[in-house]
């Protein structure tokens, strides 16, 4: 593993703030912000639009999208694919459904269904890729995650000795 391990929602905020690339907010009550990514931290992003600034509190935000496509191809090879002795239920599962590259179907907590496939993911959010666009999907905005097809999660234990 690598001595300095990026966040997968450090390194989409930061490939957006630096090609000041317009996006599109979705809080988890359903609010739309508009405009571009100027800073943020651990908890908070400040989004620009017409000369005025706001600071919207990360655990308020479901997904963030760009306007145009933005190349995740070294997001998604900076973030890898973790290593762990013991790994979660949802890292077992998020896997094979990465790895598989099949589309699912994913439902917020305020009801909105997303479509597309998993390209990476962290403990804390998701890149979710359709017909070439890519948006951030924060998991505390998640209920469910439904592949279009049976996964066998048996590959992805098997070098797992908790049986």
């Amino acid at each position: 593993m690598a001595d300095k391990q990026t966040s997968l929602q450090d390194l989409f905020l930061n490939a957006l703030r630096r090609s000041k690339t317009p996006i599109t907010m979705f809080l988890v009550k359903g609010v739309k912000l508009q405009g571009i990514v100027t800073w943020f931290d651990n908890f908070s992003v400040l989004l620009r639009r017409d000369g005025q600034s706001q600071l919207i509190y990360k655990h308020a935000i479901s997904t963030i999208m760009p306007s145009n496509t933005v190349d995740i191809d070294a997001i998604v090879n900076a973030v890898g694919e973790a290593q762990k002795k013991a790994p979660l239920l949802q890292e077992i599962f998020l896997n094979a459904v990465r790895k598989s590259e099949d589309n699912v179907t994913m439902f917020l907590v305020n009801g909105v269904m997303l479509q597309g496939q998993i390209a990476a993911f962290d403990l804390f959010c998701m890149l979710l890729q359709r017909d070439g666009m890519a948006q951030l999907v924060y998991k505390h905005a998640v209920s469910t995650i439904q592949p279009a097809h049976p996964l066998n999660l048996a590959d992805e234990t098997a070098g797992s000795d908790d049986d």
